[in-house]
């Protein structure tokens, strides 16, 4: 259970003590142990809360099995996983099953207190404002990784991307979607969804003018019935518009609807 609107596994200790027995200790452990039970039911997680706020298990495993809970902490430890916010709480229920942002597009330096983008943060702009086909690669090569690694991702049949204006002439989220169905042998549905009206900068309006802005704008085309979906953004803000289609894609039957941004920003607040 994510118990706030952002986590990031800092920190994880993970050691070999001797033939087959391993010593795990996590940071966040409300937020990741009863994941990583869920995702390796085989395996016995026998944590136990120490005094220092981490947890820690003795496990029994093979060579396979050490390599694939280490790949999942890593994935834990590298990108951001995403919750509903307080801001957006009145206005959703549990409509998306997860989320992941590849990092915050902005850091703030501990040296100087520069604030610049982070390494994703600068690849979701060079391909999003130059179209920098280099940096679309290297975004989608993180999103496979996940979608490889993460059990719930790679169960996921199907990608879409958030829908563009109807004006739009490039829509990075559509690029992404394609090519890393492309990569990972997924089906590309960006066809099965669309906006049928435009509608402001998401960015520049209140909670209350999104929702106003997008009631009837986005429309399912296809039949999505207890289908698993990975919609792609660029940027999670608050996380509105993900939100909004994830409630329509389980309106219409979908089964499970995962997220994948590139970068979240700082906020959660959106205007206000």
């Amino acid at each position: 259970m994510l118990m706030a609107s952002r986590a990031q596994m800092y920190k994880y200790e993970f050691g070999w003590v001797g033939d087959n027995k391993w010593r795990l200790q996590i940071w966040m452990c409300e937020t990741y142990a009863p994941f990583l039970k869920e995702y390796f039911p085989e395996i016995e997680f026998d944590f136990r809360d120490e005094p220092s706020g981490t947890c820690i298990a003795s496990l029994d495993l093979t060579k396979e099995e050490e390599q694939e809970v280490r790949k999942l902490l890593d994935i834990f430890k590298k990108h951001v996983l995403l919750g509903k916010s307080k801001n957006i709480d009145p206005y959703f229920e549990d409509e998306l099953d997860m989320c992941f942002a590849l990092d915050y597009n902005l850091a703030e330096d501990f040296i100087t207190h520069d604030v610049g983008y982070t390494t994703y943060g600068n690849l979701e702009h060079n391909a999003k404002e130059n179209r920098d086909a280099d940096a679309r690669a290297q975004l989608v090569e993180t999103f496979a990784n996940l979608c490889e690694i993460h059990p719930i991702y790679r169960r996921a049949r199907i990608v879409m991307p958030i829908p563009p204006n109807p004006s739009k002439t490039f829509h990075l989220p559509i690029k992404l979607a394609r090519e890393l169905a492309e990569t990972t042998g997924k089906k590309d549905c960006a066809s099965m969804i669309r906006k049928v009206k435009e509608t402001p900068r998401m960015q520049d309006l209140t909670l209350d003018e999104k929702k106003k802005a997008l009631r009837g704008a986005i429309e399912i085309n296809g039949d999505v019935e207890g289908k698993q979906i990975i919609i792609i953004d660029d940027l999670y803000q608050s996380g509105f518009t993900m939100w909004t289609v994830a409630k329509l894609l389980k309106k219409h039957g979908a089964k499970k609807v995962l997220g994948l941004a590139c970068v979240k920003s700082w906020r959660d607040t959106d205007n206000q």
